[in-house]
């Protein structure tokens, strides 16, 4: 059993001091805690996919990205949700932010973002091992075999 997205809302403004009260504000509007909403759009997911899109602050990156991988490997099926639908299918919506962000991923996502690609249809990423480390290419966007 993993931790809530509570929890995580709540380390969020924690971990990252920007996000100081946003989850206070969060449910003073909405009166409870809509994970989507909260970790996507001006929060998690609009600030990393930022950094993403220039690829300049590696630090921070690799911080938001170490937080996402917290959220994947250690919340709750809710949380994981939260990470498949609103954070790794939003970033698969930009083929550039998706390359930056495979440089940060861990394996595990990786592979959850393969996952997400293909069942949208929109690559075939292959992920493989080389040297003990995961590899990965893929086709933008995929050939059709069907015409």
């Amino acid at each position: 059993m993993g931790y809530s997205k509570e929890y995580f809302a709540q380390k969020l403004g924690e971990q990252f001091p920007e996000f100081h009260g946003a989850y206070e504000e969060h449910l003073k509007y909405y009166e409870e805690l809509l994970g989507h909403v909260f970790f996507g759009g001006e929060t998690l997911l609009g600030v990393l996919e930022s950094l993403l899109k220039t690829n300049e602050e590696k630090e921070k990156i690799r911080r938001y990205v170490d937080f996402v991988e917290d959220m994947y490997a250690n919340g709750d099926d809710g949380v994981q949700n939260i990470v498949e639908v609103t954070i790794l299918e939003c970033l698969g919506d930009d083929e550039i932010v998706l390359r930056t962000a495979f440089t940060y991923f861990s394996e595990e996502l990786m592979l959850a973002a393969q996952s997400i690609e293909r069942s949208w249809g929109r690559r075939d990423i292959k992920i493989w091992h080389r040297g003990g480390r995961p590899m990965y290419d893929w086709a933008w966007p995929p050939e059709r075999t069907d015409a």
